[in-house]
Formats: C-alpha cells, structure tokens, sequence
C-alpha cells in the first residue's frame, strides 16, 4: 500500500485531532504575522521609491523596518516549530506502532511529512485569510506622518507565495528532523534524555556586545553615525538570546531550592531541564520588551516634536503588541504540546495521588517564571543601559508609560492564553495507560 493512501485511510479513521486543530492555528498565526511584517516593510519601500516621503528620512525608517522585521521573525519560526512538536505529541506512538507492525522507514517518513503539510497549508491559508482581516486596522496607524491606504500594505503576490512557502518548508523540515527517534528504534520513542547544562559563555557573549554599545554609543569613543548605533542596539538586543536562557536556568534553580508548594518545585524544575524551550516562549516578546526601552528615548531626544522620533515610539509599540500575540499564542500552544508530550509522567502523578490543580498550577507556573524572569530582565537590561540617559528618559513620560503598559499587557495576555492547556491535564492524567 502506498504512503498516501494510508495516510488518507487513517486520516478518515481517526478524523481531525485537538492537536491537528491547535498545530493549523499556530501556522495560521505564524502566517499572519509574517505577511504583516513583509507588508509592513514593502509598504515603506514602496513610499520610499515613489518619493512619497523624504529619501534621508524615508531610507532610515525602512532601516528600521528591517530591524523590527528581524525581531519578529524568531517568533515565527519558533511559533511555527511549535506546531510541529504540538504534532509530534501524538504522532510518535502511532508511527512506532506502525514501524512494529511492519511499515518500512520510507512509509513512516512519507506520512510524516503529509501530515505536517496538511496542517501547515490549512494553517497558511486561514494565515493569510486572517492578513487581510486585520489590514485595514493596521493601516490606521499613522507612519511619516499619514496613515496607510489598505492596499499598501499588501505585499505582491509573490511574497504571499513565498511566505506561504517558506512557512510550508519550515513544517516539512521540522517534522524530518522530529522523525529521528523513531527511525533510530521503534522502541525508542519511550526515551528521555536529560538535556545539558548551558554554559557562562552565553554570558560573555552579552557581555561582549553590550560593552560595545556602552563605548561606542553611551560614552561616545568612537566617532559614529546613526545607522552605526541603530545597529549595535539591534546587537545588544539579539544578544539578549544567549543570556535569557542561562538566567533563567540560575533563577529557576534558585526557585526549586526554596519552593514551598508542589507546583513551583514541579514547575521550576521543568524550567531547569529546559531552559531554552522555556526561553524560546518568551524570547520574541522579551527582545521586543528591550528594543521597546531602547525606542522610548526617542521623542525625549527630540524634545518630542520631530516625526522620525514618534516614528521610533509607534514602531517600538507596534513590534511589542505582535510580539506579545505572537508570545501568547505560542505559550498557548507549547504548554499544550508539553502537556501531551509529559502524558506518561501526568498519568504517574496523577496514580501516585497528585491533585489536578497542583498539575494545573504547574502548568500556569511553568510560563509565569521564564516570563516573569525573562521580560523582566530584558526590561531591566535595557534600563540599565540607558541609564547615563535616565533623566532624558523620565522627560518623556508618555513613551514610558506606553511601554510600561504594553509590557504588562503583553504578559497577561500571555498568562491568560495558558490556561487552553489546562483542560488538556484533566484528559491527559485520567486517561488509560498504554500497556
């Protein structure tokens, strides 16, 4: 029997999954985000080639474009790994059974990878469906002094296909690189491997950049253009990703030593045997939050009157709400991800008389302590390095109160989106032990 006609036959069998629902709409939300970013980008270099707008002024806020595209895209293609691994849950029992029950390394692969593909093109195209719904709001918002016209920010049909695309390759190859484990041995989806400790060296690397910015920016050593500073912000502000997650490792085991209740030891030590899983949900909205601080002394420089500078603050808001929906939906996701992939430990503790709410807050606690750690210090990061600047800071309150409340929401909204998985725990922990 060919690969495909299996694949149909047990797709009809089992029908459409929690999992195959929740793994489209991460690719959907993947999708979105990534046709607003290249349409967002296109719109600005369209103004700037049609001489809409200034050539100086315009060049450097597509400058900036690029920088806030090169945020996000983490995010998406974190977002859309995601969605393979919410798969992957369910996926590898069922593909080992099938391998013991006599089907070849090249049936499995296939099967594999026609189930990523479905998913991701349901995905892609709800994604783009939900682009064009949310367009004409973000054309409100006003750039270089006017706002958007709808079809601005429609990129050509061309990057449509090549997000699409790019999206569609992004599950294919997550999905081969997943099947691993169940081509080394059938039986050897039952595996754990505990992961390794990560190194100081993640530390010097921040280090090492944000010593750069402090010599050549904050004390002025070296003769410099903008463009120059733009680019060691955007250094830093990458760099953040080496350090997250060594801190929160420290942090969490920090927290697993003095835990008083159940779900925080149970919670911080997840957190402590995969800090980067952990990081990678918060990642995009913290290095968001600190490119955000960065762009709040912007209008306080320019004594809050030039419109490249409430070009600055408008991007840095924009870049923290998509980071802070695009962090949402993925601590929704993984956490559910999580949840399906620890079934064999929830059904344990659940025999062994763990309470369902101690599981539950282990759940909420399990995004609360990297988001908390991570958003944080990324908050604090950028504080701390503006501070020669602080009073210039403080002259502006409006950019600082917005980013302050763009922060917090971003996180609540993040917390809120966690407790999808929550009902998982119930089903999970009760549900028949494989023999």
């Amino acid at each position: 029997m060919s690969a495909l006609r299996l694949w149909l036959r047990l797709a009809r069998a089992i029908g459409p999954r929690a999992t195959d629902v929740l793994s489209a709409t991460a690719f959907a939300f993947a999708t979105a985000a990534l046709l607003a970013v290249l349409g967002g980008v296109e719109a600005f270099r369209m103004r700037l080639e049609t001489g809409v707008v200034d050539a100086s002024s315009g060049a450097f806020v597509l400058t900036l474009a690029f920088v806030a595209a090169a945020l996000l895209l983490p995010a998406v293609w974190t977002l859309a790994q995601a969605a393979v691994r919410l798969a992957v849950a369910r996926r590898d029992d069922r593909l080992a059974a099938l391998r013991l029950a006599g089907a070849t390394r090249g049936q499995v692969t296939a099967l594999a990878v026609l189930d990523a593909l479905a998913q991701a093109v349901v995905g892609v195209l709800v994604g783009a469906m939900l682009a064009l719904a949310v367009t004409p709001g973000l054309a409100r918002i006003e750039f270089q002094g006017q706002p958007f016209g709808p079809t601005e920010l429609l990129p050509p049909v061309w990057v449509w296909a090549a997000a699409g695309g790019a999206v569609v390759a992004i599950a294919v190859g997550a999905a081969l690189a997943s099947l691993r484990r169940v081509h080394v041995t059938p039986l050897g989806v039952a595996q754990r491997v505990r992961p390794r400790r990560l190194s100081l060296w993640r530390a010097a690397g921040f280090a090492l950049a944000a010593a750069a910015y402090v010599v050549v920016v904050v004390l002025d050593l070296v003769p410099k253009e903008t463009a120059v500073s733009i680019a060691l912000v955007s250094i830093v502000v990458l760099a953040y990703t080496l350090l997250g997650p060594l801190v929160i490792q420290g942090v969490a085991w920090l927290v697993a030593k003095g835990a008083r209740s159940p779900a925080t030891l149970l919670a911080a030590r997840r957190v402590v045997d995969d800090p980067r899983g952990a990081f990678n949900i918060v990642g995009a909205m913290a290095i968001a939050v600190m490119a955000g601080g960065f762009a709040s002394l912007a209008p306080a420089m320019a004594g809050g009157t030039d419109q490249l500078s409430a070009d600055m603050a408008t991007g840095a808001a924009l870049t923290i709400a998509i980071a802070g929906v695009l962090g949402a939906v993925l601590a929704g996701i993984a956490q559910s991800a999580k949840v399906l992939d620890q079934r064999r430990e929830h059904q344990a503790m659940h025999r062994m008389g763990v309470d369902l709410p101690v599981m539950r807050a282990a759940i909420v606690q399990q995004v609360a302590l990297p988001l908390v750690i991570g958003v944080g210090g990324a908050a604090g990061a950028a504080l701390l390095l503006i501070l020669p600047t602080f009073m210039l800071w403080m002259s502006s309150p409006g950019s600082v109160l917005t980013w302050a409340l763009l922060t917090l929401g971003a996180a609540a909204v993040t917390l809120a989106v966690t407790s999808a998985a929550l009902p998982l725990v119930r089903r999970v922990a009760t549900e028949a032990a494989p023999a």
